[in-house]
């Protein structure tokens, strides 16, 4: 089976999680903001299949102005990935995007094995069997 190359918009600020979302995507066409701003001003210009969203972000405004803009754009229905760690903020974020998957960097990066399975999975596209990821079962 041929991989889905993903469009990923990766909205984070901080330079060590940057790398490792930077590594998750590797095979697929990503593009990485540090505001919400520049991510507001992207997601007004282009689809995305995936947007991997933080809560705790550079400059004056955090995730939940991304996930209220994203409610209203163009973007409306892309799958959003919540890897804040903050746990406060990505529950105010699913509140405004309730299909959101919130998943903590902490837990993408439990180990390669999960960073692997989570890599296979979106190479298949952005319906994620979740189960498959953080469980120990095999994918069928």
């Amino acid at each position: 089976m041929k991989s889905k190359i993903l469009r990923v918009l990766i909205v984070e600020d901080t330079p060590k999680r940057q790398e490792i979302l930077k590594n998750l995507y590797k095979d697929h066409a990503w593009i990485l903001v540090h505001t919400a701003s520049r991510a507001i001003r992207l997601l007004n210009a282009y689809d995305f299949h995936l947007i991997s969203l933080d809560y705790n972000l550079a400059g004056d405004k955090d995730g939940d102005a991304v996930a209220s803009f994203i409610a209203q754009s163009r973007n409306a229905k892309t799958k959003v990935m919540v890897h804040a760690m903050n746990k406060q903020g990505a529950d105010r974020i699913s509140a405004i995007l309730p299909h959101t998957e919130l998943v903590p960097i902490t837990k993408i990066t439990k180990n390669n094995a999960t960073l692997k399975r989570l890599r296979q999975e979106l190479a298949r596209g952005v319906n994620i069997n979740w189960t498959f990821v953080f469980g120990r079962g095999n994918r069928k």
